[in-house]
């Protein structure tokens, strides 16, 4: 089986630079990261690839959805990453979060980062949450078993997924993008079962929370970054759909600068050719300076640019 890869290339390719492999969310699709965070990613030299989970996105069939678990999710990664000949990062959101952790269970990459990324251990406090809040709306979904009734209008989407800086319009727009999700998904992998510690704790990860979560508490995602060893980066402007939200540059900005500490863009002035170990070429200062800064984005200084860590990891050497 061959999976729909969606793949984006840059203008320049950088040298030393991993490909991005974007994994969508519950409700969501590929188009998630096509709006924003691929086109501010192959802008700053990076190869990047998405695609839609089975019956998700432009693939979605709401009468199948219950069918699927996160194990059937897993195999669609990995015939994806199949496709692929490069090293690469595989980044996140949400449930696609929690499939890179089950992935990294048993497989390795080059580095891995995960946007208010479901936990890997059970989430029963969103179940009760949800049912103090919706209770309606919870209990058409447990006797439905059909968990679209959560995000099934713009009013229940934006309470959900965005904060309330998000205009009407772009808020009208996704939520008509949105398809359903497995219950069973809910149930037996996010209610009951427990991810194991990712298998190579040298490997670079970072975890992205969000201080405006409405589904993944900030302490959950604190426990994923210390469970995982990772890097950790919060937003307190962000809500769970970090890639969507009017100031979804903080997080892209904060994952581009984390990507740059772990892989660092070559700009040593003389280089050796790997055909000839004794030839020795000569970078002038403003073509070194064209090679690095070419496809920077030109509304934010990224050397001037801090980002927030809550934690530091204490990843094996």
């Amino acid at each position: 089986m061959e999976i729909d890869l969606i793949k984006s290339k840059p203008q320049l390719l950088k040298e030393n630079q991993p490909a991005l492999v974007f994994v969508h969310g519950a409700w969501h699709g590929a188009w998630c990261w096509q709006e924003h965070f691929i086109p501010f990613f192959t802008d700053h030299g990076y190869e990047c690839y998405t695609f839609d989970l089975p019956n998700h996105g432009a693939s979605k069939d709401q009468k199948g959805i219950n069918k699927y678990r996160i194990a059937d999710y897993l195999n669609h990664l990995e015939l994806a990453l199949a496709q692929i000949s490069q090293p690469f990062v595989l980044i996140g959101h949400s449930m696609g979060g929690y499939i890179i952790q089950k992935y990294l269970e048993k497989h390795d990459c080059h580095a891995a980062i995960l946007m208010a990324t479901v936990p890997g251990k059970p989430i029963w406090r969103l179940f009760f949450k949800l049912f103090w809040e919706q209770p309606i709306t919870m209990l058409k979904l447990v006797a439905t078993l059909d968990l679209f009734h959560l995000v099934n209008s713009t009013e229940k989407a934006s309470t959900l997924l965005f904060s309330d800086t998000l205009a009407k319009e772009p808020m009208e727009v996704y939520a008509k993008k949105l398809g359903g999700e497995s219950f069973r998904v809910m149930l037996f992998d996010f209610l009951l079962a427990k991810i194991k510690r990712r298998k190579n704790l040298s490997m670079p990860m970072l975890v992205q929370g969000a201080g405006k979560d409405n589904i993944i508490a900030r302490a959950e995602s604190e426990y994923t970054h210390k469970f995982q060893q990772t890097d950790y980066q919060f937003y307190e402007q962000l809500s769970h759909n970090v890639m969507l939200e009017p100031n979804w540059l903080l997080s892209a900005q904060g994952a581009l600068n984390w990507l740059r500490e772990q892989f660092p863009i070559i700009t040593q002035q003389e280089t050796i050719s790997t055909k000839n170990p004794n030839l020795k070429t000569q970078f002038p200062d403003a073509i070194q300076d064209l090679i690095i800064n070419l496809g920077e984005n030109k509304e934010m200084d990224v050397n001037d640019t801090k980002t927030p860590r809550s934690g530091k990891s204490n990843r094996a050497n």
